[in-house]
């Protein structure tokens, strides 16, 4: 099988902790946005896509912010915002009627009927037609990429069976999209049976966890499953995001993982 960069990217991700489709993407997303701040600020297309996405998503909006970056940000969003209050124009003020009897009005307000302007105004504030936020839109692509060449790899010699076994796996949500992207048998029982291999083996330390707290257990000393209580939510939400912008994490006497840099 040839080697794509993606493998290589992939294999070292696999070496770090959580799930490495995750941490894949919060650098696609970093290296994009970089791409955006200081070379495309005045793309049409770009700022055409932002305008009708609204702009970006919380997380990727925040990933902008970045010594020297005020400028791009400024004129970017100040387009977006624009376009968003042009999208108010249209809204239909109506007066409220206050010739009804008090008892009528106490009776209406227990669950009211919004204003005929409000289904309109709602529908011009969100993202129009399929648009996106672009960065989004950018780590799906390169999602793709990545789960196409893990599967590629793990059934094959030299591959990333034993990397991906070794790792923390995927998270739930990205392993979904994983076996989704499964197109022969082979690959799904090999995919399968690594995240199975990948999900005992935090299912026992989470036992570990549990049996520890225990208080005839107290005195025995922590080891590996100590931050398992952690591990247990990235496994099944994917990664918080300040654990993305660090190249690694710090265990702390607790067994807390801490991020730094």
């Amino acid at each position: 099988m040839s080697r794509h960069i993606a493998f290589y990217e992939l294999r070292d991700a696999l070496a770090q902790p959580g799930c490495s489709l995750c941490r894949l993407e919060a650098r696609v997303a970093e290296r994009y946005l970089d791409f955006l701040l200081w070379e495309r600020v005045n793309d049409p297309d770009l700022r055409q896509n932002l305008r009708r996405a609204r702009g970006f998503c919380r997380e990727h909006a925040w990933m902008l912010v970045r010594p020297g970056a005020s400028l791009s940000i400024a004129v970017m969003l100040h387009d977006v915002l624009q376009d968003v209050l042009q999208s108010l124009n249209g809204a239909v003020i109506q007066p409220t009627q206050e010739t009804r009897r008090p008892l009528e009005r106490l009776r209406t307000t227990i669950a009211p009927a919004p204003p005929p302007a409000v289904a309109d105004i709602v529908a011009a504030l969100e993202p129009q037609g399929e648009q996106i936020c672009p960065a989004c839109a950018q780590c799906r692509v390169m999602e793709e990429v990545y789960l196409d060449v893990l599967l590629d790899s793990l059934p094959e010699a030299g591959g990333l069976l034993e990397a991906y076994q070794s790792s923390d796996g995927l998270c739930l949500p990205h392993f979904r999209r994983a076996v989704q992207r499964v197109r022969t048998q082979r690959v799904l029982d090999v995919l399968l049976h690594a995240q199975r291999t990948v999900w005992e083996r935090l299912s026992h330390q989470l036992g570990e966890v549990i049996r520890k707290n225990d208080y005839r257990f107290h005195d025995e000393p922590w080891g590996e499953e100590a931050d398992a209580w952690l591990r247990v939510i990235e496994a099944l939400v994917g990664a918080a995001p300040t654990q993305l912008e660090v190249p690694g994490r710090a265990r702390g006497e607790d067994g807390y993982e801490r991020t730094g840099r």
